[in-house]
């Protein structure tokens, strides 16, 4: 009887030890799909085009001559967050998954450093503020973390219109 008591203890360590190495699996091997471009059809809550029509009041016209669009520009301002970030990107189409998205910012390298004052974005990454990003509903997690890590195109003063995203 004294046998079977370890050996019941050490079957439930191990199940234990299985269900939480399954649990932590990293992001990436859960769902593949999550990282895929979302393209212009997904169904996101809003899309750009409404963000184009309530900020800058674009009309039916001005939205037919964005048809052929291939990107836009994504403004990163002071006082962004990683969050703030990756909770529009999604809200608006851009990604399918926010936590698709913050692992590939997570695990993209970041070949250029940011500037002093750059969003920190897991261990290493940078997004570097006063810079706007052309992005598209076509590029997957991974691209669109490519882009914000190491594509600014930086404005002055001049270049700081107030919004989120710009034709």
């Amino acid at each position: 009887m004294v046998l079977k008591k370890p050996i019941i203890i050490g079957v439930i360590i191990a199940a234990v030890v299985v269900i939480a190495l399954g649990l932590n699996k990293p992001f990436s091997q859960q769902s593949q799909d999550d990282f895929k471009a979302p393209g212009r059809n997904w169904q996101s809550q809003k899309k750009v085009e409404d963000y184009f029509v309530s900020n800058l009041h674009m009309t039916p016209e001005d939205l037919k001559r964005q048809e052929d669009r291939k990107e836009i520009s994504f403004y990163i301002t002071d006082g962004s967050t990683p969050q703030g970030i990756i909770g529009n990107l999604t809200y608006y189409g851009f990604a399918r998954n926010e936590k698709a998205l913050q692992y590939a910012l997570e695990n993209t390298e970041d070949k250029t450093g940011g500037k002093d004052e750059a969003i920190k974005v897991g261990n290493n990454g940078t997004i570097d503020i006063k810079a706007f990003y052309r992005i598209s509903e076509d590029m997957t997690a991974w691209e669109l973390a490519d882009t914000l890590l190491n594509k600014p195109n930086f404005y002055g003063s001049h270049g700081d219109y107030g919004y989120l995203f710009m034709p």
